[in-house]
């Protein structure tokens, strides 16, 4: 028997008892009522206090060109009401490349749970390739990196100047496995580049498999034979154009049957002898993708007894009466006709099971929950408890009765629209078997996007009246964002992620989600089973706080705190602070409290802040005490496990070509919608000298240099830091001269001096002299240096020579030189790092948001300047009436295309909307098509 607890915390209304539990004796009734109330009240009690966050953000486009904007509006939601989140004011950004390395970060402001912003992609900082975008708010952080967001994109280029198409063929030999790869190399214009010499190398991982020397043909096709290793993994390869010089990694993907990998999963996590099963099952490739698989499941005398068939993307589910002692196998046919055998889990002969079926259908759950016989004679206590979003939103004390079986329905309404997971519990809250199911109550919000003008043509004005309701017809007043794109050059897949898909499915799950979108449109009528066969294979993510006491506090705004502590590092309190700031001109001053901290906010738009804190004494003099600032820190950058993402210059589509040659053709006519001419770059250049510095050169000149601007520009970073990514070619050497080892930093192939402030720093060239260094320059932050001049050729050299040569002996005859000069904010060279008292500070800045350029036409344009736009329209903002209404209006393009409007965003109540439409744009007039 069952005695439920229905339990809403502050998503819904609190719930009473139900008491269905008639054999028990009072006490034991009262006692487990009274324990799993404690429990789910705990549980909620931690939600209460440390809810979770949700972010999701739309963006114009998929993929980008180099130089391009990234336009994007971003929803930060509470987890467990996803209402808009008033917790966290500011949202971080980084963007890291293929080698996980963080490019750049932003700081957006957050206000009620909504930033917008734009992210220039400046081509020194972003080259061609892969990127992964990541937002999280620092609050977040005490939940774990997998509950941040993060967006896999691509920067586009025709920098390669050859574009390839890539064929492989695989076989598998007794040792090893041949591998046969067609390449074809053509022009963005598909005229082959024939003859062409190509050097060409193999690797796997970093271990180079194979390298050759070959020339294309008089069609630009290539053919090339290798082996590869048995195990061997992440086959890549590098073909270098020596005409261009171009090159290219091109992934060889083996895909191979045998490696494809097939899990079964039971329903509620065990297979129990005795007790019939749900099977789910996922058949993954050697890529990380869904293969499509059949087969049949067998017993160990080798009898069929079910058939099987993946639904979508590799994923189905079987039903199996399990037997004591059995040993199942399936036997899997893979494509291309191979077949494989795969174990089942081994059966247990003692447990539990947990069966729930979700009939769309109908407004209930079937649950039930069975035991094996002498689990069942125990006559022990179980929790049945159910969260959504993390809070428990139903709980349920029980026996087994005689059947060994309990059964019960439980009504959906219980529960928000997303995935609800069960758990059950032994009395001693010890999980047993879970699952996870999605209920669906149809309640996002209905968004009608209907185009003014039944007639368009390019260069027109385009009105879209929008209207939103709930699911009962009701107007709704909410914030949403709208995206306009050329289907000629971005490819808007309703298969990807949407504010739906994200905020109901894939932020509740671990891994990679294939087409999130597929579970959610209308137009696939077995997403609902496909929904079912996804959570009985995917592992689920906690909204549970991880880090002890929120160690990560929430960002409420940009502020700058820190604290003054004396020589024994005791808080001094009620000195004064002050904070300087030379643009803007900020003079402001305060007194630290009782725990000797300090605070500054409500600071105006700064494009780089630079501050200096300084800490005064009751006369207003400097004093000997410490000043350290609250700075954060950045989060370890973790990429999730995703599949690899081939270049886009490899077995390219037509609409990716179009967008890349569109924007080059853009470029070469420095193209401005606005004035309709162009422009021609001019190249101001001047000579860096920095100020206070010790160079030695009477003109102060040098052959690399870092101004205060330029490390302004850089960010928070270390002297290492800057040198390794702002000095070209500064890289780590170590060399055997006459059986000795020598051990320096190098300006290519030139060994460095470094002085700081006209002292020299580096004597040795031993291992240990180069960790002194290297522990210095990790120490040294940029905030300390005001300039750093590298002088490694001839002209700028000669002066630090002659004074090299007149205290250096040993292998000053030996190498080759090159002499860094570091400028230091106190000019103290080495031996001070900072002055007590003053702390210089430079933040991250806040990045607002820019106005997306819309061009406009006369009514009557005649001219044939081009309209090159990829992304037509980009309204972050849109914010719907009382009546649910708004409009937006936007010219259509020079060229005849149909476009993609997608529309997202939320209401004041916690519902989320989503709609794509197409508009087709042509030279005459034509109805605008909806889908």
């Amino acid at each position: 028997m069952v005695s439920h607890l229905k339990s809403y915390g502050y998503l819904f209304v609190f719930s009473s008892f139900l008491l269905l539990l008639c054999h028990f004796s009072a006490f034991s009734q009262l006692r487990y009522q009274a324990e799993l109330l404690k429990y789910t009240n705990q549980a909620d009690s931690l939600v209460n206090k440390y809810p979770g966050e949700k972010i999701y953000i739309q963006f114009d486009k998929p993929d980008y060109a180099t130089g391009d904007t990234i336009w994007l509006k971003a929803y930060l939601f509470n987890a467990p009401s996803l209402l808009l989140s008033a917790q966290s004011g500011v949202l971080h950004i980084d963007i890291a490349n293929d080698s996980n390395k963080v490019v750049k970060q932003y700081l957006l402001p957050v206000a009620n749970g909504i930033t917008w912003g734009n992210i220039g992609l400046d081509k020194k900082e972003f080259l061609t390739g892969n990127y992964i975008l990541r937002a999280y708010t620092n609050w977040m952080r005490n939940f774990g990196d997998e509950t941040f967001f993060y967006k896999r994109f691509s920067i586009l280029s025709l920098d390669n100047k050859l574009l390839v198409s890539s064929h492989v063929d695989v076989s598998q030999l007794t040792d090893h496995y041949k591998v046969n790869t067609i390449l074809k190399f053509t022009d963005a214009n598909s005229v082959a580049a024939s003859a062409a010499p190509m050097q060409l190398q193999v690797m796997s991982g970093d271990k180079r498999l194979y390298k050759q020397k070959l020339a294309t043909d008089n069609k630009g096709l290539l053919n090339l034979n290798f082996d590869v290793p048995l195990k061997a993994v992440s086959i890549n390869l590098i073909a270098e154009d020596e005409k261009q010089p171009s090159k290219m990694l091109i992934p060889i993907n083996l895909n191979r049957t045998e490696n494809v990998d097939v899990q079964f999963l039971p329903e509620g996590g065990n297979l129990v002898a005795s007790i019939p099963a749900h099977i789910g099952f996922k058949a993954i490739g050697e890529d990380g993708r869904g293969v499509d698989v059949k087969g049949v499941i067998l017993d160990k005398e080798g009898r069929e007894l079910a058939s099987i068939q993946s639904l979508h993307k590799g994923m189905g589910s079987f039903d199996l009466n399990v037997q004591p002692d059995e040993i199942y196998t399936a036997k899997i046919m893979l494509p291309g006709g191979a077949t494989k055998t795969y174990i089942l889990p081994a059966v247990k002969n003692s447990g539990t099971a947990l069966r729930i079926v979700n009939n769309p259908d109908k407004d209930s759950l079937d649950v039930m929950v069975s035991g094996t016989d002498d689990i069942a004679a125990l006559h022990q206590n179980y929790f049945l408890v159910a969260k959504a979003r993390g809070v428990v939103c139903y709980a349920a004390v029980f026996d087994f009765n005689k059947d060994k079986t309990t059964r019960c329905k439980v009504a959906k309404s219980l529960f928000p629209t997303g995935i609800t997971h069960f758990a059950l519990l032994t009395a001693e809250e010890q999980p047993l078997n879970e699952r996870l199911v999605f209920i669906n109550h149809g309640d996002d919000l209905n968004i009608d996007i209907a185009p003014a003008e039944p007639l368009y043509s390019i260069k027109d004005s385009i009105a879209l009246h929008l209207s939103v309701t709930d699911n009962t017809g009701k107007p709704v007043q909410g914030n949403f964002s709208l995206a306009v794109t050329d289907d000629s050059q971005v490819k808007q897949d309703s298969l990807n992620e949407n504010i739906a898909s994200r905020l109901w499915l894939t932020s509740e799950l671990k891994g990679y989600i294939e087409q999130p979108g597929y579970y959610f449109s209308s137009l696939n009528p077995d997403r609902f089973k496909a929904m079912d066969d996804l959570l009985l294979t995917q592992g689920w993510v906690s909204y549970n706080l991880k880090i002890p006491a929120a160690s990560y506090a929430a960002e409420h705004e940009f502020k700058v705190s820190g604290r003054v502590t004396n020589f024994f590092n005791k808080q001094v309190k009620g000195t004064r602070v002050m904070l300087m700031s030379k643009s803007p001109v900020i003079i402001r001053d305060t007194l630290t409290d009782n725990d000797g901290r300090f605070t500054f906010n409500n600071f105006p738009k700064m494009d780089t802040p630079v501050f200096m804190i300084q800490a005064l004494n009751r006369n207003g003099k400097k004093f000997n005490v410490g000043v350290t600032i609250d700075e954060t820190i950045l989060a370890e950058f973790t990429e999730p496990v995703y599949p690899q993402m081939m270049p886009w210059y490899v077995n390219t589509d037509t609409t990716l070509l179009n967008f890349v040659k569109k924007d080059e053709r853009a470029q070469e006519l420095h193209y401005l919608p606005a004035k309709g001419r162009t422009l021609h770059e001019v190249k101001i250049t001047a000579r860096k000298v920095i100020k206070e510095s010790q160079n030695l050169n009477e003109d102060r000149g040098a052959d690399q240099a870092l101004n205060e601007k330029d490390i302004e520009k850089a960010g928070k970073k270390t002297v290492l830091q800057l040198l390794q990514e702002q000095i070209k070619g500064f890289r780590v050497g170590v060399f055997t001269l006459g059986g000795v080892s020598y051990f320096s930093y190098f300006i290519k192939d030139k060994w460095i001096i470094f002085f700081m402030d006209g002292t020299r720093l580096n004597y040795g060239v031993y291992r240990e002299s180069l960790n002194d260094l290297t522990a210095y320059f990790k120490a040294l932050g940029a905030e300390d240096v005001k300039g750093i001049e590298v002088m490694s050729g001839s002209k700028y050299m000669a002066a630090y020579k002659r004074i090299f040569s007149e205290y250096d002996t040993g292998p000053a005859d030996k190498f080759q030189f090159a002499f860094v000069e570091i400028t230091t904010r106190s000019g103290a060279g080495p031996v001070a790092k900072y002055t007590p008292g003053i702390y210089l500070y430079k933040p991250l800045a806040l990045s607002y948001p820019k106005q997306f350029y819309k061009p406009k036409y006369a009514l009557t344009d005649t001219t044939k300047q081009l309209d090159l736009r990829s992304t037509i329209d980009w309204e972050p903002n849109v914010v719907t009436d009382s009546t649910g209404k708004a409009t937006v209006s936007f010219y259509a393009a020079s060229e005849p295309s149909t476009y993609s409007v997608i529309m997202e965003g939320t209401d004041l109540n916690g519902n989320i909307g989503y709609k794509l439409i197409k508009v087709k744009v042509t030279g005459r007039k034509e109805t605008a098509k909806s889908k």
